[in-house]
């Protein structure tokens, strides 16, 4: 898998996915709530359409790119069953012998 990409690291964890997820339906819902109470004041529909564009672009910006907030928690994988293997192997060839 690619982690970065010129230079830009193009992950996020899965806390991170939760943080941006949970950011992104604040902002929508608090840009969409106050377009439309601001829009029913002044009678016009297209102020609320328009502060709730801004508000999606705004939660684009915040959320989409993988800022190095949404990288705290990193998985720690384990490795793969062919290079588990291949170490016992080589423990093995090199006369040491495995506990039990």
């Amino acid at each position: 898998m690619m982690d970065t990409f010129m230079g830009f690291s193009v992950h996020m964890d899965f806390e991170g996915q939760k943080l941006a997820e949970r950011l992104f339906q604040i902002i929508v819902v608090a840009f969409g709530a106050g377009g439309w109470l601001y829009g029913y004041y002044v009678q016009d529909f297209f102020i609320t359409v328009l502060t709730l564009g801004a508000g999606f672009v705004l939660a684009c910006l915040v959320t989409l790119p993988p800022w190095p907030i949404y990288r705290r928690y990193p998985l720690k994988w384990a490795p793969s069953q062919e290079a588990a293997a291949s170490n016992s192997a080589t423990e093995n060839a090199s006369g040491k012998k495995k506990k039990k």
